[in-house]
């Protein structure tokens, strides 16, 4: 399913937020103009939670909940990421087809650098069964850990290892967090030339997703914050110093999908964080993709380490393989905020 447009839909159609809080179990729901308040529970602060109209941001201050009403309805009925969109989207009768009838602004038309997804670049993506992964070892590998990513986190994104490919495996989800595809990994660290590092297990269109969205969206969302990179393993290796606000493309192109919800997400902050080696000019225009100066504004800043002062000329190095020290240090001192 399409998360971006399930929000749009809700936030052209306001009334739904309603429905949605008053269908999962928050009580008191007043329409105050912009925002939704209501009460987390029977008895207590019938303005302790908020929803925004126009972005669907949401925080419950009696909890310290920030998030978004996706979070709301994940933290209220205690479900998963795939089954509170799920949810939400019988609630509200939300079928993808609808959106395609006519072009609409999204956002009720205010945010207007965000352009309508095309029936040409739906976002309709082949998933799988979550068994699919009992053909795969599921276990940490050495490789990774060399590389930094930490064992637990490895389980956390159900890292495994295929043996008839002789590859370490990678699942990748949808947008709502279902299982869309598999990557492998050559399970060695001198890759020959007549060998492909990465090679599809299960073929999926990376262009229609971004590794780790879902694992992270709440965490974005919270942060206001998130890390764009090249390969799987940044959005591994941030989680593994601790920061869980990185998403990754794939590659070093972003499509208009993958920006889109990216934007959808409405954080304050993007970082865009290509591998070294790639032109200045390559950065700047992925960033162009992600920046909004109209209603909602964001800051938007691309790393680029001219004088190689933390990224060795020639390394192909991805920032987020820097330790923490030095990694705060590139972030310090060489972004490039458009």
């Amino acid at each position: 399913m399409d998360v971006f447009s399930l929000k749009n839909y809700i936030i052209d159609n306001p009334d739904y937020i309603e429905l949605v809080l008053e269908e999962v179990g928050f009580h008191k729901v007043k329409d105050i103009g912009k925002e939704y308040r209501c009460a987390l529970d029977e008895h207590t602060n019938p303005t302790a939670v908020k929803v925004n109209k126009k972005t669907l941001s949401s925080s419950c201050y009696s909890i310290n909940l920030k998030g978004d009403l996706i979070v709301l309805v994940q933290y209220k009925l205690n479900l998963s990421f795939p089954k509170a969109i799920k949810k939400i989207a019988e609630l509200v009768e939300f079928k993808h087809e609808i959106h395609n009838e006519q072009y609409k602004l999204p956002f009720g038309g205010f945010y207007k650098n965000i352009q309508k997804l095309r029936d040409m670049e739906g976002v309709d993506i082949e998933t799988y069964s979550y068994d699919l992964l009992n053909r795969f070892e599921l276990a940490p590998n050495l490789l990774f850990y060399k590389d930094g990513i930490l064992p637990h986190i490895q389980t956390q994104y159900e890292i495994g290892y295929d043996s008839l490919t002789r590859r370490i495996s990678v699942p990748w989800y949808s947008f709502d967090g279902n299982l869309c595809g598999v990557m492998g990994r050559l399970n060695k660290k001198v890759i020959n030339d007549e060998e492909v590092k990465w090679f599809p297990i299960v073929p999926f269109p990376k262009s229609k997703t971004l590794y780790g969205f879902a694992n992270n969206y709440h965490s974005i969302l919270d942060k206001g914050i998130v890390m764009i990179g090249e390969s799987e393993k940044h959005t591994m290796s941030l989680a593994s110093k601790g920061i869980n606000v990185g998403i990754s493309l794939g590659g070093s192109f972003m499509s208009e999908i993958q920006a889109n919800h990216v934007k959808s997400l409405f954080p304050k902050t993007i970082i865009l964080m290509l591998d070294e080696g790639l032109e200045e000019e390559h950065s700047i225009e992925i960033a162009k993709q992600l920046k909004s100066d109209k209603f909602y504004k964001n800051n938007v800043g691309y790393v680029f380490d001219k004088n190689n002062k933390y990224l060795p000329k020639g390394s192909k190095m991805a920032p987020s393989d820097l330790n923490k020290n030095k990694l705060n240090g590139l972030v310090k001192e060489c972004i490039v905020w458009l």
